[in-house]
């Protein structure tokens, strides 16, 4: 029986990729293209218009000394212990934007300085201080 004849490969063969490249490419490009993309469904929500205003109110405390050293809130007689538990329920009504402090010329120095010391224990809103 004849041999039949098989060419030998060349020892360096190398396979080209080059083609097997370009398919790959035609291919993912056609499949980009031809793609459907659709929009996320998104769901719309009405908000309100503004209604937190109720809820932002400013609010200024005015705090009063008068000549016997007794202190006033808004016209309400308090006690320096008070000052603290006033300031926050003032707090949880509006925002406080600013502190009214007027005490009166003959009351006394440590008067003073415990209603502030009261206040900046509270918050750290700026006071405004006046005399009468």
């Amino acid at each position: 029986m004849k041999k039949k004849y098989q060419p030998k490969a060349p020892a360096n063969s190398d396979v080209d990729m080059n083609p097997m490249l370009d398919i790959v490419f035609i291919l993912l490009i056609f499949f980009i293209v031809t793609a459907s993309f659709q929009k996320a469904h998104v769901l719309d929500i009405n908000k309100p218009a503004k209604s937190n205003q109720a809820l932002n109110q400013s609010v200024v405390p005015q705090f009063r000394i008068d000549q016997q050293n007794r202190i006033y809130l808004n016209h309400k007689r308090i006690e320096v212990d008070a000052i603290a538990v006033n300031i926050a329920r003032l707090a949880a009504q509006g925002e406080i934007t600013s502190i009214s402090l007027k005490a009166h010329e003959q009351s006394e120095h440590n008067t003073l300085v415990s209603v502030l010391n009261a206040i900046k224990s509270q918050t750290s809103t700026p006071v405004s201080l006046a005399s009468s």
